[in-house]
């Protein structure tokens, strides 16, 4: 296993791996197989989120768990969460002001290593370059009562990723938890998947070209919890890490 991160420096950003205590800088996002540079000690550099993905997709009901009195889907559900929704590891996830009914939920996110246009179930896998935690945040009133759920799920700071990106994991078969202010709140294996994630890689890439280091969510188990203002959100996903985020609320407009 391999864990590749992104880390601001200088004003910018750059990626780098870690081994042991020290980050290896590389010379460019690790799907492109870049040079190895200096070593910095892994504290004292700050993390961003592990990719920088201009297309962020999502499946939605893919947990039984998570189904309640509905059908199992016969396929997955995609939506669309916006670029500027990912925030990294200890970044604020900002409520606006009018959310009322927003919940976490925490995911296993993978992330695109190679173009993927029409692919095969089978030859999906060699598409994913690795996979990192998140977390989707929705505003289930907004998600009740809007037209779309741009707001209640594409928000600004809605998409907390990270804290690294891990490849040689099988993806399969690992635990995810979920905890809100040190309770847990949702502890699953993604052995539980209703679609795999080669499944809803060939189903994405039927209709929206998957470029490097774009991302999917992958789905929610069990019941979400509540957030405030303050609540501290964890999202730990086996060999990758512990994603954390606190919880704020944005001031009202002037």
């Amino acid at each position: 296993m391999t864990r590749f991160v992104r880390y601001a420096v200088d004003g910018g950003a750059r990626y780098g791996v870690i081994e042991g205590d020290v980050v290896v800088d590389l010379d460019g996002p690790p799907w492109d197989d870049p040079g190895r540079g200096e070593e910095l000690p892994l504290e004292a550099v700050r993390l961003l989120a592990p990719c920088a993905p201009r297309k962020v997709l999502a499946v939605g009901r893919n947990y039984r768990s998570h189904l309640g009195d509905r059908d199992v889907p016969s396929e997955p559900g995609l939506f669309v969460k916006l670029p500027t929704s990912i925030i990294g590891p200890g970044e604020d996830i900002v409520l606006p002001p009018d959310a009322t009914e927003v919940h976490a939920e925490g995911e296993l996110v993978v992330v695109i290593g190679t173009t993927a246009r029409r692919v095969a179930p089978e030859r999906a896998a060699r598409h994913v370059f690795g996979v990192t935690a998140g977390n989707d945040v929705s505003e289930r009133r907004w998600q009740r009562e809007d037209l779309q759920w741009l707001r209640a799920k594409g928000s600004d700071t809605f998409g907390p990723l990270g804290p690294a990106i891990a490849t040689g994991l099988d993806a399969g078969d690992l635990e995810l938890r979920t905890r809100v202010d040190g309770d847990v709140v949702q502890l699953a294996s993604t052995r539980e998947l209703i679609f795999p994630i080669e499944e809803i890689v060939s189903w994405a890439s039927r209709y929206v070209t998957l470029e490097p280091g774009d991302a999917i969510f992958t789905g929610t188990p069990g019941r979400t919890s509540a957030l405030r203002s303050g609540s501290v959100v964890e999202i730990e996903l086996e060999g990758v890490g512990t994603l954390e985020n606190r919880v704020r609320m944005a001031p009202p407009l002037p």
